[in-house]
């Protein structure tokens, strides 16, 4: 039965409630509690796939000699053992789970090389063309277009944020706006944004197939902004961040995908300049409960199958 109701899960997580997550007022009022329902979310269902195929093959006994009976099967066929037919289907099924693996890997190493690759550029044009002396904590690389933005790594310990800003922000902003772009890119280092949104696009990526994921690396490309938005609100102005927003904002700069007008600028301009209010302490904690019931419920129910079996 858990295998059902694995499945049932996953499909209600995918198909009902990433929609709704995506839809939820509540997710500007608390961006940070959003980006971990969507981790959750997209987490609990990957495990309701997992542990549905786990638990049918491990726990159900048609199941596990349906499945030793098919790799038999196969091995035989292979080996020449069986008929053309049967080697044919043999082959096309190994096709399939080698295809299979091959487009996860692929997809996982593509993105991995492809942040690795822009890194390694972005901190070559940095020693190359950039200095550190006009704008203390970041590196002013001259460009014809205003733009800042922090180069995509993981955060390690004692290591400051690689912030980069063109010489055109510098001599378009104001000293407070200024101070307000620098204090949003330290808050997309210090909350870790770069693991996120990584997260969400390497499950696009490996499953095109499913809606869920590129809505969530969508929204949560979105919510990050907005996190550090409140980051950089807590020692500057909005006001300050919202005026440097519309100054950068359409600029490509050196670096498009990384600019500081990410995710939806107007959004984000009413959202600075008439801040929503927070969630409640029990809002918080309703919205927590459910993220980790969309994690541990895939486990659960996976243990529930053992459990009635040894009863």
């Amino acid at each position: 039965m858990s295998p059902l109701l694995l499945v049932a899960f996953g499909t209600a997580l995918a198909l009902l409630a990433a929609p709704r997550l995506a839809a939820a007022g509540w997710v500007a009022r608390s961006p940070r509690l959003g980006v971990v329902a969507w981790l959750a979310l997209s987490a609990g269902v990957l495990l309701s796939a997992l542990l549905a195929g786990l638990t049918l093959v491990l726990y159900w006994d048609c199941a596990h000699d349906l499945a030793a009976g098919a790799w038999h099967f196969c091995l035989d066929a292979l080996l020449g053992r069986q008929d053309h037919r049967a080697r044919a289907i043999a082959l096309a099924g190994l096709a399939a789970l080698v295809l299979l693996g091959a487009r996860l890997g692929l997809s996982t190493a593509r993105l991995y090389t492809t942040h690795r690759s822009l890194r390694s550029r972005l901190r070559l044009l940095v020693r190359a063309a950039g200095t550190s002396h006009a704008v203390p904590g970041a590196t002013v690389v001259t460009h014809p277009e205003p733009a800042a933005y922090l180069v995509p790594g993981p955060r390690l310990p004692g290591r400051p944020a690689d912030i980069v800003i063109t010489s055109a922000a510098v001599d378009r902003l104001q000293a407070e706006e200024l101070s307000a772009v620098l204090a949003h890119e330290r808050g997309h280092h210090e909350g870790r944004h770069f693991e996120a949104t990584r997260w969400m696009r390497m499950l696009a990526q490996a499953f095109p197939g499913a809606v869920c994921f590129r809505l969530g690396a969508r929204q949560v490309d979105r919510l990050v902004e907005m996190c550090a938005d409140d980051t950089a609100a807590r020692t500057a102005e909005r006001l300050d961040l919202a005026r440097a927003l519309v100054a950068l904002a359409g600029s490509p700069g050196p670096a498009p995908d990384l600019a500081l007008d990410g995710g939806d600028a107007l959004e984000r301009m009413h959202r600075l300049l008439d801040p929503p209010r927070p969630l409640s302490l029990l809002q918080r904690a309703a919205v927590a409960t459910l993220c980790a019931g969309g994690v541990t419920t895939p486990p659960l129910l996976a243990v529930l199958e053992r459990t009635f079996l040894v009863l």
